[in-house]
């Protein structure tokens, strides 16, 4: 796949070529660390280009018992195009009341040691080749650090939340085990002990932002 290549991603998005991959994958890292803190402090939060992370409280059926309240982090991607390039994401909409901020840079700079148009830098010149890999339903893996993986195949993207965030959110460990338990919601989370992702086609994926 010639999209896997070094030099068609710098064509894509030439910024790339002043990161190495190490870099790319540490301030990756600290942006993930940075959503995960927010969320934990349930506020929402914007990525720029890419998605809107928040917390809905949502009635959950658990087993024959009544429903109880639980805490479950959403991944709202932002850009209503991507949905319209027969992508299936499943989503609900955001809520209008909710006041989100967006993601702090000189959070993200202060952690690494890093100026902050440094990170700046980066994260724009990855999430175009990530719009651009959404908007051609190619697939790949956008791995968030102790948050989750964002999951492209076939056309269809999934956001699977590992299962220590999902514990994190949500302190019941309601959501969390019934994800781990029922077939239909197992897609959605990553457990501890997981070492494949989720379909793994033949010739493999390519894998952000390592």
């Amino acid at each position: 796949m010639e999209w896997f290549s070094s030099a068609f991603l710098h064509a894509l998005s030439p910024h790339l070529a002043d990161f190495t991959k190490e870099e790319m994958a540490s301030i990756w890292d600290s942006v993930s660390e940075c959503y995960r803190q927010k969320l934990l402090l349930n506020k929402a939060v914007r990525l720029m280009g890419m998605a809107t992370v928040y917390i809905r409280e949502e009635d959950f059926c658990h087993g024959n018992k009544a429903s109880v309240k639980v805490q479950k982090p959403m991944f709202h991607l932002d850009k209503p195009v991507l949905l319209e390039k027969k992508l299936r994401y499943e989503t609900r909409s955001r809520p209008e009341d909710l006041e989100v901020a967006e993601l702090i840079y000189a959070e993200v700079a202060f952690y690494l040691s890093i100026p902050k148009k440094k990170v700046l830098k980066c994260v724009k010149a990855t999430t175009n080749v990530i719009a651009w890999a959404l908007t051609e339903g190619k697939d790949f893996d956008f791995v968030f650090k102790n948050f989750g993986i964002l999951v492209c195949r076939g056309r269809r993207v999934v956001m699977r939340f590992f299962e220590d965030l999902l514990r994190d959110v949500d302190k019941t460990g309601i959501l969390a085990n019934t994800a781990l338990r029922k077939s239909s919601l197992r897609p959605l989370v990553i457990a501890r002990n997981e070492t494949a992702v989720f379909q793994m086609p033949p010739g493999g994926i390519f894998v952000f932002p390592q």
